[in-house]
């Protein structure tokens, strides 16, 4: 499923609530992912990714101690951390938080609930565009 030329995609997904976290991780085992790691907020996923580079953060807006943009505004000044893609599907679909959101450079926004199709095709899409730069930077 994978182009040979790159290793599988690390999946990071960030969500305060458990059963949202289950469902997007099933939906990336069903997608063929296996290498997936979890986070109950920002602050843990700051953490995590200290111990383990993500090619991609699926991750929901609001959360308690730091929300979805709080962490994309930290990726985007991170020099080591602001060209990881970053997807937010979240039940928010506030036009000033969206805005918010893609002035940030969040790659995409995704709304709950979650269509499987469309969630396929978007984190597809957005790793072949990510696997594109590459070839053409390298």
């Amino acid at each position: 499923m994978f182009d040979d030329r790159y290793e599988e995609p690390q999946v990071l997904v960030v969500d305060d609530v458990k059963a949202t976290r289950e469902l997007l991780c099933d939906m990336l085992k069903e997608m063929g992912f296996s290498s997936i790691v979890e986070a109950v907020d920002g602050r843990e996923a700051l953490e995590k990714l200290k111990k383990h580079r993500a090619q991609l953060i699926i991750c929901d807006q609001v959360m308690e101690d730091m929300s979805g943009l709080d962490l994309l505004y930290q990726l985007r000044n991170h020099p080591y951390l602001v060209d990881i893609p970053f997807v937010v599907v979240s039940s928010c679909g506030d036009v000033p938080v969206i805005d918010t959101a893609l002035e940030l450079g969040v790659d995409d926004y995704i709304m709950k609930p979650i269509s499987f199709k469309l969630f396929k095709k978007k984190v597809f899409d957005i790793l072949r565009r990510r696997a594109d730069t590459l070839d053409k930077a390298g």
